[in-house]
């Protein structure tokens, strides 16, 4: 028999004066969730904060996943024309929904999911402006750490994506195996540390806290330009 073990962490890094990151964690209702804000001047942590409670309220009123994201997205929007955080506010978000161990993966954005399974898999595809050229064949994949546009997202919640309005929310889903591990993060991980850094890590342990808290580490150790946060959620024999 199979249970579901998860820890999570954050850490403002060593450059930001504010941690613009939330996450959220609600195994009783299956999900777990990374909004990476963005706007400055507290606006970013306003957004994602939005981000997050209302992903988490529409999914307790059994809304789907991806629609759930819609709806936060438009509350995001919403807020910044009713005065709250600023005009330009928006989120990036990535969450994890469990069914048992059948999982789906929604986000907008440039954070990230990850399966651990001996080998990591990346689940997610970045909505960024690097990731548009890799799949145009303009920039091979060797460039894309050094490219001077990595960090420019072309979608995010409350901002919507090239129209300005709307946003595609994409999706991914499968199953668990034994000893599985989903791997969430901000761009404060994928964006400092490497797939092969990550899963060195990975493979290090299989306890969950340690596994944040290392990955943590070797995000400050590589540099800590951005906030970093970090869940994974482990299939564990019991």
């Amino acid at each position: 028999m199979n249970s579901i073990d998860f820890a999570l962490g954050t850490h403002t890094g060593w450059v930001r004066e504010l941690n613009e990151d939330s996450h959220l964690a609600l195994p009783k209702l299956g999900l777990w969730i990374i909004a990476d804000g963005l706007g400055g001047h507290e606006a970013g942590e306003v957004a994602s904060g939005i981000a997050i409670r209302e992903i988490a309220r529409s999914i307790e009123q059994g809304m789907p996943l991806a629609d759930a994201i819609e709806s936060a997205h438009r509350a995001i929007q919403t807020a910044a024309l009713q005065g709250e955080g600023a005009a330009n506010m928006g989120s990036t978000v990535v969450a994890a929904k469990l069914d048992g161990l059948r999982y789906e993966i929604a986000w907008v954005g440039d954070s990230r999911a990850y399966l651990w399974n001996g080998r990591l898999h990346q689940l997610t595809t970045d909505h960024s402006y690097v990731q548009l050229l890799l799949n145009a064949g303009l920039i091979t994949e060797s460039e894309i750490p050094g490219h001077p546009f990595r960090n420019i997202i072309s979608q995010a919640l409350g901002v919507g994506g090239s129209d300005k309005a709307n946003i595609k929310v994409d999706s991914v889903s499968g199953e668990l195996g034994e000893s599985d591990t989903l791997l969430l993060c901000s761009d404060g991980l994928s964006g400092e540390v490497t797939d092969d850094g990550i899963a060195a890590i990975l493979s290090e342990t299989t306890a969950a806290q340690t596994r944040v808290n290392r990955l943590i580490t070797a995000a400050l150790e590589t540099g800590g330009k951005d906030n970093v946060t970090v869940i994974v959620i482990s299939s564990v024999v019991i």
